[in-house]
Order: structure tokens, then C-alpha cells, then sequence
């Protein structure tokens, strides 16, 4: 199977401080890449050059066979590289349909550029509709996404993100602060935009019994390193993986 994403030797470094070093690996259509690591593993800095916002000091992006290099993060986007962030990045002051909107409006952007303005902002419209429908957000469709919970901000932020159509998705720390409840249902809405839509998923979490029974392959990451790479049973057996990322008393 060709990969649809692939790092390179990627490194990255800043004012000395390496973050990354020399971190290759594939992602095929179809999986649920993880990628795990204790606190300053280098996971967001990782995420953020496959996603164009770093440029690495060596090494190569590769999405749908094509060399990323020197492509900007808004163009990665249009081509099918979709990203959501650590922190939540909603225009707060906007409904929650207006914010799944603009995701929608890169998606029918690039599958209907010639479209005529009425007929694309219906289609914008629709498309956002059914993703609120499909995460079981249409009830709040006229609501203030700052005066969201914070569970329901999360998910407002992966239905922007999947209203883009993306062929891959980025995923950072998408459970973090989430209810074990609210975990759940966000796990339930990934697997089947996986399995309905053909998304491709790459998260970045904390979580390890979530990436444990969600994944399809795992990296591990310390001090912008692989430690592991492989499927997600052998996480638990590899020694440098429980030193690092378990602790070593476990």
C-alpha cells in the first residue's frame, strides 16, 4: 500500500534545542495513527511541520506522493491536510454553524471553485449542517461556541476541521480535559468519519488506554526521538517505552 503521509528524517531545532531528530515514518489510507511520548517528547513540534507551521532543518514531508516542501499551511489544508490544535483555536463571538462554516468553505472551495456565489454558500451551508448533524451538534448550531462547555467547544473545533473534507486529519491532544463520557463519544465520531468517510487520523494523546484500543500503529516519541514504532501491542513489552513514557517503577 502506498502511504498517503510520510516523514523524512525530519529534524528540527531551536536555538540548540533539538526537537526533533531525524523522525521518519508512514502513514497508510484508512489508519489511526498515534503518536505518544511524555511531555516535551517533541509531539506538537512534530505535528506542526507535517502541518507547514515549522519548517525542519532537514528531513521531508511526503502527502499523496508529493514533496511538501516550501508548501504553505493554507495550501496544505486545500490539498487534504487537515490540523486542529492543543489549544482551542474557535472564533469564540461566532455561532457554532459559522465556525464549522469557514471549515466547510475550504472544502467547497476546492471541489467547486466555479460555482456561482448563491449556489456555493448553499453548498456551504448544507455541507456544514450535515457535519453538525453527524457529531450531534445541530442543536447548537445558533449558539455562541465561547459559551460552550468545553466538551462541546472540542467537538465544534473536529467538526470545523472535518467540514474541510480532509483526506488526512491532525489531531492534537483531542481528549485532553475531556470527561471519560465525553472521551467516548468523541472516540465513537473519529472511527466512524474513519470508516464513512475515509479520513485518515493522526492524534497526538495522552491517553494510552484510548490509543491503546483506537490505533492502528503507534510512535513513540522522548527528546524528539523514535523510541517505538510498530503496532499498538507492542507498546506495553518495549523497555525503553515504560522507562520513558510509564515511568520506570512501572
Amino acid at each position: 500500500m502506498t502511504p498517503i503521509l510520510e516523514a523524512h528524517d525530519l529534524s528540527l531545532s531551536f536555538r540548540g534545542v533539538r526537537a526533533l531528530n531525524g523522525v521518519s515514518f508512514a502513514v497508510n489510507p484508512g489508519d489511526f495513527f498515534a503518536i505518544i511520548g511524555p511531555n516535551g517528547a517533541g509531539k506538537t513540534s512534530l505535528l506542526n511541520v507535517l502541518s507547514g507551521l515549522y519548517r525542519p532543518q532537514r528531513g521531508r514531508v511526503r502527502f499523496l506522493g508529493e514533496d511538501l516542501s516550501g508548501v504553505s499551511p493554507q495550501e496544505r489544508a486545500r490539498r487534504g491536510l487537515g490540523r486542529t490544535f492543543q489549544n482551542l483555536e474557535l472564533f469564540r463571538g461566532m455561532s457554532v454553524l459559522d465556525n464549522v462554516k469557514l471549515g466547510a468553505e475550504l472544502a467547497v472551495g476546492a471541489y467547486g471553485a466555479l460555482t456561482p456565489d448563491a449556489r456555493k454558500e448553499w453548498a456551504i451551508r448544507r455541507w456544514a449542517e450535515e457535519v453538525l448533524d453527524y457529531l450531534h451538534l445541530s442543536p447548537l448550531r445558533h449558539k455562541h461556541a465561547g459559551a460552550l462547555p468545553y466538551g462541546l467547544q472540542k467537538r465544534v473545533e473536529v467538526a470545523r476541521a472535518l467540514a474541510g473534507k480532509p483526506k488526512v486529519l491532525l489531531l492534537d491532544e483531542p481528549m485532553a480535559g475531556l470527561s471519560l463520557e465525553e472521551k467516548q463519544d468523541l472516540a465513537r465520531f473519529l472511527l466512524d468519519a474513519r470508516r464513512e468517510w475515509g479520513v485518515t487520523l493522526v492524534l497526538v494523546e495522552h491517553d494510552l488506554k484510548a490509543v491503546l484500543e483506537l490505533s492502528t500503529g503507534v510512535l513513540v516519541m522522548s527528546y524528539g526521538e523514535v523510541l517505538y514504532l510498530g503496532e499498538p501491542g507492542g507498546v506495553r513489552d518495549n523497555p525503553r517505552v515504560t522507562e520513558a513514557y510509564l515511568g520506570r517503577s512501572a
